[in-house]
């Protein structure tokens, strides 16, 4: 029954859902993990590690592995004929620099994608300011067939009895946009653009992630010295995929402390808890519900920890 379920619940939505680059959450706290073109903007300088399980309790459910950074590039000014490089608010700083590497396991689908990014910061007016982000990389992934098509007497297409059969790496990118006014953030992201098809190298099997886009917003409020709300929405879709909403809100105490919720279209619904635990260590933890798979399912569980290194670095420095 497990692997009915598995089959129909989980692989389905997951490539519906844009998960053929997997899904994360946690971008309350790493922005670039929803969209690149916040490298080098919110917790900038911080190794982010995130461990995702969906649908825990089904076998073969998605299991996601990320590891992120991104950081603001120290714009180059000339002063009296010397080149010097600094990183004060003196000097308006407009490129950022990011990275993501992406390790994903579902049943017996695997894929991993590495892309590099970079981003670039236009004032378009007093407090007005538009990011673009481009991000390029490679992507590969493997089927182990051979977990359920292993005997030759009743599996007559001999790519179903092949075993693991690994793709040959491609080239992926990405392309967004983020428009900042005060406390509004606003923003595009166009994903899994790829030339052609991803093949194989025993088989004439093929593989080509849907094309994704995704819209976001949201908005700040202050309300007093310690206390802030930032509500947001998501939109998620593409080709040949039903678009999905999401609506959210964090609450956030001292910059430190943080609270989300989170409704999902599709019955998922979803909380999260985090803070700076210690100067310099960042911990958040996500959960999501999903009505439709609640009785077989623990539900979906994510485990995000950031490191500043800068912060380590420089007490180090200060001892010395």
């Amino acid at each position: 029954m497990k692997r009915v379920i598995i089959i129909l619940i989980v692989l389905i939505p997951s490539v519906l859902f844009g998960q053929q680059f997997p899904f994360m959450e946690g971008y309350n706290v790493n922005p670039f993990s929803l969209s690149p073109a916040y490298a080098g903007i919110h917790n900038s300088k911080t190794l982010f590690i995130d461990y995702r399980s969906d649908w825990s309790g089904l076998a073969g459910a998605p299991t996601t592995y990320e590891l992120s950074y991104n950081d603001k590039l120290p714009e180059k000014k000339k002063l009296g004929g010397d080149f010097i490089y600094d990183q004060s608010d003196i000097f308006k700083n407009s490129v950022g620099l990011g990275g993501r590497f992406i390790y994903d396991k579902t049943d017996i689908f695997k894929q991993t994608l590495f892309l590099g990014t970079y981003a670039y910061e236009i004032r378009i007016a007093k407090d007005q300011k538009v990011n673009f982000a481009l991000s390029a990389g490679f992507y590969w992934n493997s089927v182990d067939l051979g977990k359920y098509y292993n005997d030759p007497k009743y599996v007559q297409d001999a790519a179903l009895t092949v075993g693991l059969e690994k793709s040959k790496v491609k080239f992926a990118t990405d392309v967004s946009a983020l428009y900042r006014y005060k406390q509004v953030e606003a923003g595009i992201l166009f994903s899994n653009i790829m030339f052609g098809s991803a093949r194989y190298r025993n088989t004439n099997l093929t593989y080509k992630p849907l094309k994704n886009y995704l819209l976001h917003g949201s908005y700040l409020f202050v309300l007093d010295n310690s206390w802030s709300a930032k509500p947001s929405f998501i939109l998620r879709g593409g080709q040949n995929i039903p678009m999905q909403v999401e609506i959210g809100s964090s609450i956030i105490w001292n910059n430190r402390f943080w609270g989300t919720t989170l409704f999902r279209t599709g019955g998922i619904f979803g909380l999260g808890l985090g803070g700076e635990i210690y100067d310099g260590i960042i911990l958040n933890y996500s959960y999501n519900i999903i009505n439709d798979v609640f009785i077989y399912s623990y539900g979906s569980h994510q485990l995000s920890l950031g490191i500043r290194i800068f912060n380590f670095v420089n007490k180090e420095k200060n001892r010395n």
